[in-house]
C-alpha cells in the first residue's frame, strides 16, 4: 500500500503526443498528434479549469478522452493554463477570456483553416467556454459543457463556504498573490472528508487484495487529484466575488471589458453534461444552461456518479464518450 501511494507521484500520465502551438505567459495551446487526417472538419479546443493539471483528459492510454476523440476523427487542441506565479497577481478570469481564448482560437484557425470550432469545457474551463461563446459567437460552432457551474444561487457547500461573512476572500488575496494550490484542494476534500481522508485509502487497502485490481490507474488518478494549481490572486478573487458570491452571469449582470457576457447570446448548439451526484458542480449550479441560451439546438445528458468519475471513470469510456462523439459527430 506504501508503495503504490508514494510511487503515485511518479504515474505515467498525459502521454498521447501532442506539439505546442501557441503560446501566452504560462498558457500553452497543444495540438495532439494525428497519424491520419482528421475526419471530421471541426477542430475541437478543449478549455480546462484553472486549479487543475490538464492531463485529466488525457490520464494514460486507455482512460484518456483525448485518446477517444482522436480514434473518432477529430482534431483536437488543449489550453493548459500552466502554473501562475506571483507576478500572475494581477491575472483575472476576464483576462483569461477576453485576451488569451481569442488569441488561442486564432491560432486554432490558422491552424486548421477552418473559421469555426467546437469549444469543450472542462469544471471553471466550462465557465470560461461559455462566457467565450457569448462573446465570439462567430468563432463558436459547438459549445459542450462538462460539470460545468453557471448558476450559484444554489452553490451547495461550497456556496455556503465562499458566502459573504463566512470568507475571508479580500484578506486571502491581499496575503497571497497567488492562492496556495493546497486551499482550493482543501476546500474540496472537505466536502466529504471521510471519504477524502480515509476512504481513499481503506478502498486501496481492500483493493490490493483483488488480483485484477489496475495499480497504475489508481495511481495516475491519485496524482491528479493531488497535483494542484495555485491560483492567481485577482482571478481568483473574481471567480468568487462575481461568480460565486453575486452570481453575476446566472442573472445577466456580468461584464468583460465592457462589454456583457449574456447567455442569450449563445446560439450555437449547446450540449450539458452533468454528474447525478457531483458536490463540486451540484445539479443547481449545472442545470440552467440549456433554458438560458438562444439556441435551438440544446440537450442535456446527466450521467450517475460524481464530478470526475463520469469524465475519466472506469465506465466513462462505454457510457459517456460515445455519446458524446455521436453527438460531435452530428454537429461537424
Amino acid at each position: 500500500m506504501l508503495r503504490a501511494v508514494l510511487g503515485s507521484a511518479d504515474a505515467p500520465v498525459g502521454l498521447t503526443p501532442k506539439e505546442l502551438v501557441w503560446r501566452k505567459n504560462k498558457a500553452r495551446l497543444y495540438r495532439y498528434i494525428r497519424t491520419e487526417p482528421a475526419t471530421h472538419k471541426t477542430p475541437i479546443f478543449l478549455v480546462l479549469p484553472l486549479i487543475n493539471r490538464s492531463y485529466i483528459l488525457d490520464l494514460r492510454p486507455g482512460a484518456s478522452f483525448v485518446e477517444f476523440l482522436l480514434s473518432e476523427g477529430f482534431d483536437v487542441f488543449l489550453i493548459d493554463w500552466g502554473t501562475p506565479g506571483d507576478e500572475d497577481q494581477s491575472l483575472d478570469v476576464t483576462a483569461l477570456v477576453t485576451r488569451y481564448l481569442p488569441r488561442a482560437a486564432k491560432a486554432i484557425q490558422k491552424a486548421t483553416d477552418q473559421d469555426q470550432m467546437t469549444v469543450l469545457g472542462y469544471c471553471i474551463g466550462g465557465v470560461l467556454a461559455t462566457c467565450f461563446a457569448a462573446l465570439h459567437p462567430e468563432v463558436t460552432r459547438n459549445l459542450v459543457l462538462l460539470t460545468a457551474p453557471l448558476d450559484f444561487s444554489d452553490a451547495g457547500q461550497f456556496g455556503r463556504m465562499t458566502a459573504r461573512g463566512n470568507f475571508p476572500v479580500e484578506q486571502l488575496t491581499d496575503t497571497f498573490p497567488t492562492v496556495p494550490a493546497q486551499l482550493p484542494d482543501i476546500g474540496t476534500k472537505l466536502l466529504n472528508p471521510v471519504a477524502s481522508y480515509v476512504g481513499t485509502y481503506r478502498q486501496l487497502w481492500d483493493k490490493l487484495g483483488v488480483e485484477n485490481f489496475d495499480v497504475e490507474g489508481w495511481q495516475a488518478m491519485y496524482r491528479w487529484v493531488n497535483d494542484s494549481v495555485p491560483f492567481a490572486g485577482a482571478a481568483f478573487r473574481q471567480w468568487i466575488v462575481e461568480f460565486y458570491q453575486d452570481n453575476r452571469l446566472a442573472r445577466d449582470m456580468l461584464e468583460m471589458d465592457g462589454r456583457p457576457v449574456r447567455l442569450a447570446n449563445i446560439r450555437c448548439p449547446v450540449l450539458n453534461i452533468a454528474a447525478s451526484r457531483d458536490q463540486i458542480a451540484p445539479r443547481p449550479t449545472t442545470s440552467i444552461v440549456t433554458e438560458r441560451v438562444a439556441s435551438e439546438d440544446a440537450s442535456e445528458i446527466v450521467v450517475e456518479g460524481g464530478h470526475v468519475g463520469i469524465v475519466v471513470g472506469r465506465s466513462a469510456s462505454q457510457n459517456l464518450w460515445p455519446k458524446v462523439g455521436v453527438w460531435l459527430a452530428d454537429h461537424d
